[in-house]
């Protein structure tokens, strides 16, 4: 099992199979959950990424999704710009990188 299959299982837990690896790597890559705009639940679902995953494993998803730290950092930026809270783990972790 892969991080982000780990991870997804974990986001899905309490609604169900709705966000997928390939959608979250997608995100990752992105920068943005803009990318997952065609289904509200999927997008919810990844909205808690950085709220419910320690940064070492924020990190590998990141690179198995081809991206890196700064790049899901950028995503992160984003979602805390639409009103998500401010994860110091993550802040503290990344800000040497980002």
């Amino acid at each position: 099992m892969s991080n982000l299959d780990m991870v997804v299982m974990h986001l899905n837990a309490s609604l169900g199979p709705k966000l997928s690896a390939l959608e979250l790597a997608a995100a990752l890559r992105a920068g943005s959950l803009n990318v997952l705009l065609t289904s509200p639940a999927v997008a919810a679902a990844a909205a808690y990424f950085f709220v419910e995953t320690e940064p070492r494993l924020i990190a590998l998803c990141a690179y198995e999704a081809g991206t890196d730290i700064k790049q899901a950092n950028k995503m992160y930026e984003s979602l805390v710009a639409e009103a998500m809270p401010r994860v110091p783990t993550w802040e503290e972790a990344v800000k040497y990188y980002a």
